[in-house]
């Protein structure tokens, strides 16, 4: 037999949800289950069940609670086409960050494994287009926004430091990223790093101290002695950080500067 009513109980074990999901949607108006006046309890009938149907429906689709009400109480379809279609827009740049994402991440991950084998090995290679946000505390700078913007989206930034090539002065801290990235999160407050031909060094600094004076010193002395050449400013990239089996605490920078 087909049962017309149902407990909270067994509401929450056919849909999943808590008791407290069931009584937050009764605050609001979305369910208005019958109390049973022999014992107090909530019955839950056919259309209680649509109507919880119906509101993970929506929620699923990312209406809010409020929006979720009104499109099954009040809204005219037309409205929640045009939510929909809002959504519809909203998923699809979503769908590209994480497409993006995954790239990213899969290349780090090839980055990283290869950088394991090449610690303190200095080398050139082609460098994509960068774009650097200084970080700041003042709130009244142009680049406070930026730099919060940024946070936002952490997944794609890395830490940086911008290194003075002839005092070795760590002019800012900041944060960096492809272009094509900053690009995409409509980004624009920084600086460009201009695509070049660059020579770089892996280094693995063992504790939590940061980059010192004697790491750039020793990179700058290297490189300057292999190209004859000043290099006016050096960039420090925190590309990763963990402990190893032996507890020890590791930061991996990738140190570079311009050939060209």
């Amino acid at each position: 037999m087909i049962e017309s009513k149902y407990s909270t109980k067994q509401i929450c074990q056919i849909f999943n949800i808590s008791r407290e999901t069931l009584r937050h949607y009764e605050r609001l108006g979305l369910l208005k289950p019958r109390i049973n006046p022999a014992n107090g309890y909530r019955e839950y009938n056919y259309w209680d069940i649509s109507t919880i149907i119906d509101i993970l429906k929506y929620r699923s689709l990312g209406f809010t609670l409020s929006t979720t009400k009104d499109a099954i109480f009040d809204m005219d379809f037309p409205k929640i086409v045009d939510i929909l279609e809002d959504h519809t827009d909203h998923y699809k740049t979503l769908i590209r960050q994480y497409e993006l994402l995954l790239d990213k991440t899969t290349r780090d991950f090839a980055y990283l494994r290869g950088a394991m084998d090449h610690i303190g090995d200095i080398s050139e290679t082609d460098l994509v287009d960068m774009f650097f946000i200084p970080y700041t505390t003042d709130q009244n700078s142009e680049y406070f926004s930026t730099m919060q913007q940024a946070f936002n989206n952490s997944q794609f930034f890395s830490t940086a430091l911008k290194i003075d090539g002839h005092s070795h002065a760590m002019e800012c801290y900041g944060l960096i990223t492809e272009k094509t990235y900053a690009d995409f999160l409509k980004i624009n407050k920084g600086f460009i790093i201009e695509k070049s031909h660059i020579v770089s060094q892996i280094i693995d600094v063992v504790g939590k101290t940061p980059i010192d004076e004697i790491i750039v010193d020793d990179f700058k002395a290297s490189i300057t002695k292999m190209y004859s050449k000043e290099f006016d400013t050096i960039y420090a990239i925190l590309i990763s950080r963990f402990y190893d089996t032996e507890k020890r605490y590791h930061q991996y920078f990738f140190l570079f500067s311009k050939l060209e």
